[in-house]
């Protein structure tokens, strides 16, 4: 039985993912940070919910060996854990673009770091990192959240060409805007996004997940980019 982390898994996209997961009859290892770990109440023995902040190098460590002593290895990574702190750049404080960029990217960096050895581990595995859109385009008002996304953007394709002597493939995820609580803190983004969209419509978390569950099904894929939005400008 394949053995699955996924970040952030209390969020929107997290939490979708791991329910797709389960179906496929993985282990899931849901990590969180500031929820109540009863949010994984109902999904079953095989989802584990384990906190730690992402910031710490420290608890990712802790969680790293807590895997390897309950599973002895660890085939896929789903790094959804992420945060956004909107604000104009000509106000906006540094320790709010501390914060954004040392969960979005840094955060991401030392999971794969610590899960590095158990993936090898396993002969090989996948990781998927969850960027968005405005990597590509930028968002007024999201310096750091764009820029935190773009990075992760190159940080995936360099991962995928470092790990690819393991096995490992590194892929990434653009899901599209979705009502998740992130997405429903900027209504006005929210209704431009659907405006934009050429079927008028909003991403999907489940959907989001669905593509996550397909990729992470296969062999020969690595250093991509999953884009599922249907804005076109």
């Amino acid at each position: 039985m394949s053995v699955t982390l996924v970040t952030g898994a209390s969020g929107g996209i997290g939490m979708a993912a791991c329910r797709r997961l389960l179906q496929n009859n993985s282990n899931v290892i849901a990590h969180y940070n500031t929820a109540d770990e009863r949010f994984v109440e109902g999904l079953g023995n095989q989802c584990l919910a384990v906190r730690a902040d992402l910031r710490k190098t420290g608890d990712v460590e802790t969680l790293s060996r807590l895997i390897e002593s309950r599973y002895g290895h660890l085939d896929h990574i789903v790094n959804a854990a992420g945060v956004s702190s909107d604000g104009l750049l000509i106000k906006y404080p540094e320790d709010q673009w501390d914060n954004v960029i040392d969960i979005n990217l840094g955060g991401c960096f030392r999971v794969v770091k610590a899960m590095l050895p158990l993936l090898i581990a396993a002969g090989g595995g996948h990781i998927i990192n969850i960027s968005s859109r405005s990597a590509l385009t930028g968002t007024a008002g999201q310096c750091a959240y764009s820029a935190s996304k773009a990075a992760l953007l190159g940080l995936t394709f360099s991962l995928a060409k470092e790990l690819a002597p393991h096995n490992i493939r590194v892929n990434a995820v653009m899901p599209g805007y979705i009502a998740t609580p992130m997405g429903l803190a900027n209504l006005n983004a929210l209704e431009r996004a659907r405006s934009d969209s050429v079927l008028n419509t909003l991403a999907e978390a489940y959907e989001a997940a669905e593509v996550i569950a397909f990729i992470l099904n296969t062999k020969r894929v690595s250093g991509q980019i999953f884009t599922l939005d249907s804005r076109l400008t």
